[in-house]
């Protein structure tokens, strides 16, 4: 029994890894998740932790082994996206910039612009 146990938990554990978010305020967001979780997963948990509602303007990037960036796709696995083994490294970036960030509605989202524009 218990032995069935322990391997239910180790292969739970296989199915978990660790993903390390740098924010634009170069602090980072270290989570877990499901390895079959799709991108929209994570984006969502970032912007809850930032408390972040207009969310259009921001993406999730990462390297791959060959230097190259890309966005994360919200509708594909992040596992499969990724060419490198976990912990899974990754940048929240603004994918577009506002024409007037003064017209915004929410503070966080100007302040998270005004605090990449001083970086």
């Amino acid at each position: 029994m218990l032995s069935r146990l322990m391997s239910s938990s180790i292969r739970s554990l296989d199915r978990e890894c660790n993903c390390t978010v740098r924010l634009l305020d170069d602090s980072e967001y270290t989570c877990t998740i499901q390895r079959d979780a799709k991108g929209q997963y994570l984006f969502d948990l970032i912007c809850h932790h930032l408390n972040l509602l207009e969310k259009d303007y921001f993406g999730i990037r990462y390297v791959d082994p060959d230097k190259q960036r890309h966005w994360l796709e919200f509708t594909k696995s992040i596992a499969k996206q990724m060419k490198s083994q976990p912990p899974f490294t990754m940048c929240l970036r603004v994918k577009f910039y506002p024409p007037d960030p003064a017209a915004l509605r929410e503070e966080i989202t100007r302040y998270e612009l005004i605090t990449l524009q001083r970086i």
